[in-house]
C-alpha cells in the first residue's frame, strides 16, 4: 500500500474506477439539487471510512445516511395518535421502504430484500440508542457468530452503497 493510501471498510486501499472521466462528467451535468444530494452522500461515505477503526456502529450509520441522502422524501400527511392525542406527521412510503426501494432500483439483485430489512433495522437500533454492533461492544478477538453476521451486513452495505451511488449518478431520480 502506498504512503497516504486510506484503508476502507473492505480493508482495501482506494481504487480508481475505469470510468472515472465519465463519472466526473455525469456529476457535472447534475442539477444543483442532485449535486447537493450526491455531495451529501459522498460526505457520509467518507465519514464511514474515517469512523471504521473507532466505531463500526457509527460507520454503519454513516453508510445508511449516505443512502438516505439520495432517496426522495415520501409524501407527508398527518395521522392522529390515540396515545398522545395529537396529530403527527407521517411519511408514505416510510424510511425503511425508501431504503429498500433505493437498492432495488440502483443495485438490484445485489442483496436479498431480507438483508436490506435487517440492515435498516440495525441502523434504527444504532441511531435510536438501543444497540451497538457486537464488535463495538466486545472488542474481542476471535470468531463470534452474532458479531460475524453483523459484520457481513456492514460489508454488504458498504459494497451496495458504492454500487448504488455510482448507478444513481448515471440515472438520478
Amino acid at each position: 500500500m502506498s504512503l497516504g493510501a486510506q484503508v476502507r471498510i473492505d480493508s482495501k486501499p482506494l481504487r480508481v474506477p475505469s470510468d472515472l472521466d465519465s463519472s466526473i462528467c455525469l456529476y457535472q451535468q447534475l442539477s444543483a439539487n442532485n449535486r447537493e444530494k450526491f455531495d451529501r452522500a459522498a460526505y457520509w461515505m467518507d465519514m464511514a471510512s474515517r469512523q471504521w477503526t473507532d466505531s463500526i456502529s457509527a460507520s454503519f450509520a454513516s453508510l445508511v445516511s449516505s443512502v438516505e441522502s439520495l432517496t426522495e422524501r415520501g409524501v407527508t400527511h398527518n395521522i392522529f395518535c390515540d396515545t398522545c392525542k395529537n396529530s403527527v406527521p407521517h411519511d408514505v412510503p416510510g424510511a425503511t421502504e425508501k431504503f429498500r426501494a433505493y437498492f432495488e432500483k440502483y443495485a438490484p439483485g445485489a442483496s436479498l430484500a431480507k438483508h436490506r430489512s435487517k440492515m435498516y433495522q440495525l441502523r434504527s437500533k444504532i441511531l435510536h440508542g438501543s444497540e451497538l454492533i457486537q464488535l463495538d461492544r466486545d472488542r474481542a478477538l476471535g470468531w463470534d457468530p452474532p458479531g460475524f453476521n453483523q459484520m457481513e451486513l456492514v460489508r454488504e452495505l458498504s459494497g451496495l452503497t458504492q454500487i448504488a451511488a455510482r448507478n444513481w449518478l448515471k440515472s438520478p431520480s
